[in-house]
């Protein structure tokens, strides 16, 4: 058995030695369930959903709920961002995540399931908030889980097939959602499109299902085996006092980790195309694109979207992994990056060169599809080499933590995206969909400047985990 002290505390940590891939399977089922939540609720329903009730419930505009929007989710990552170091050091001291991510996931599932209770905004927003700040830190515990629950080789590997596997759960959700759709009727959040309606986003079972797919799905994370630290757990006031030391110890000591401090700020980059993307996707398609004209509802035709790219993720973002796992973190951003770069471009394209997309054998919709099956890899790509860098740089008596700081990085970011291009789409007012065109083109922007800062990585000997 590999062994390792803690720097801190003195005490020995275990990674695992062996793989298990019914333990696997478990850990990877929550990758599915999770993704449940975060493509219905996140991708699918809620910006349309707010867009709806500010602009039926409020007056407001198109452009100016978009833009508050943005706000929400720049205080909320914030927030986020703040804890998730806190979070990763806790992890670390007491040596067992899965808890966390058990208990997380009873919150995400209530306050999920009560946003079809009220059209009150700001309720609206709040509990959007409380399930989607305990979403992102049930991510941070469960990624810090891969080195003790698979040996260090594998590790690429699991964490593309953890993502791989997790895209089921779009299948899955998004099929049982179509009838929902076709039952409730389709809605409206473009006032250029049509009157605004709630369609099926204005009941509460709308909600209530995918949450209840959500529980039925992570139930098997619950057999997991987790390596966790040998003793008794210390009494709370000692476990906080060493997190918080242990914090301290890690911001002096980031200057001898000056690979994993570069990963940072370039990850704060690439992330931020990632982040806005899943919180964007449907009103780009349904808005910006606007697929799905002569007589195809356009979030049917968004599901389908997604549900192409979702395929195309399952099937390629696993290689991805294998890829990773030969030729480095390094490389894989920048395979990542070229996937995000054609994919903007067709969107860029379409967005300025189409009013509108019908579907069927022409070159635009065509167009759309391949952009969709070129993003669903690029997605599922950009958490792969996230977790692989993370597990090249990072000492195992401080995963958790350094989990932690790279999802500081990526949550920064997941604030400044979206207001960046909420503020953007306060030109839709003037311009219409033109500024989903110039939205994507500020993303594109940010993306190639990680990728460029992520150039300048290194991979150090000293950090070696063997």
């Amino acid at each position: 058995m590999i062994k390792m002290a803690l720097n801190i505390n003195n005490e020995e940590i275990e990674v695992e030695t062996t793989t298990s891939k019914r333990n696997i399977f478990f850990w990877a089922m929550y990758d599915l369930a999770n993704t449940i939540y975060s493509m219905v609720i996140v991708s699918l329903i809620i910006n349309r959903y707010v867009l709806v009730i500010g602009q039926v419930e409020y007056g407001m505009s198109y452009g100016s709920v978009s833009f508050l929007y943005g706000v929400v989710a720049l205080v909320m990552q914030v927030g986020v961002a703040i804890c998730i170091p806190i979070l990763g050091a806790l992890s670390d001291n007491v040596g067992k995540r899965k808890p966390f991510v058990i208990s997380l996931t009873g919150i995400i599932i209530l306050f999920a399931g009560l946003l079809g209770l009220s059209h009150n905004l700001t309720l609206v927003f709040l509990f959007f908030i409380i399930a989607n700040v305990a979403y992102q830190f049930s991510l941070m515990f469960y990624d810090a889980m891969l080195p003790f629950i698979a040996k260090r080789e594998d590790l690429g590997k699991v964490a593309g097939f953890g993502i791989a596997w997790g895209y089921f759960g779009t299948i899955i959700s998004l099929f049982i959602m179509m009838p929902l759709i076709l039952l409730l009727n389709d809605m409206n959040s473009d006032p250029t499109q049509g009157p605004l309606v709630y369609g099926y986003t204005g009941n509460w079972f709308t909600f209530v299902l995918p949450m209840i797919l959500f529980l039925v799905f992570a139930l098997p994370f619950l057999y997991v085996r987790e390596k966790q630290k040998k003793g008794k757990r210390p009494p709370v006031g000692k476990l906080v006092g060493n997190t918080f030391k242990q914090l301290r110890s890690t911001f002096k000591d980031i200057r001898k980790h000056k690979s994993m401090f570069i990963f940072i700020i370039g990850y704060f980059f690439v992330a931020d195309i990632a982040n806005v993307i899943v919180l964007y996707m449907t009103p780009l398609v349904t808005d910006g694109l606007i697929i799905g004209t002569g007589g195809t509802s356009s979030t049917t035709f968004a599901i389908l979207f997604i549900i192409i790219a979702t395929f195309s993720a399952v099937i390629f973002t696993y290689f991805i992994g294998k890829f990773g796992e030969k030729y480095g973190a390094k490389k894989t951003f920048y395979l990542v990056g070229a996937l995000w770069c054609l994919a903007l471009i067709i969107g860029v394209v379409l967005v300025f060169s189409t009013p509108s997309i019908e579907i069927g054998a022409n070159i635009p919709f065509i167009f759309s599809i391949l952009m969709g099956v070129v993003a669903g890899p690029a997605l599922g790509g950009t958490w792969v080499a996230q977790r692989i860098m993370v597990i090249e740089l990072a000492p195992k008596e401080k995963f958790g933590e350094f989990f932690g700081f790279s999802k500081l990085s990526g949550k920064l970011s997941s604030a400044i995206g979206p207001f960046i291009w909420g503020t953007v789409m306060l030109t839709y007012d003037v311009i219409g969909k033109a500024a989903y065109g110039w939205a994507m083109i500020s993303v594109g922007i940010i993306m190639a400047i990680g990728i460029f800062i992520l150039s300048f990585v290194q991979k150090e000997s000293s950090k070696e985990n063997t």
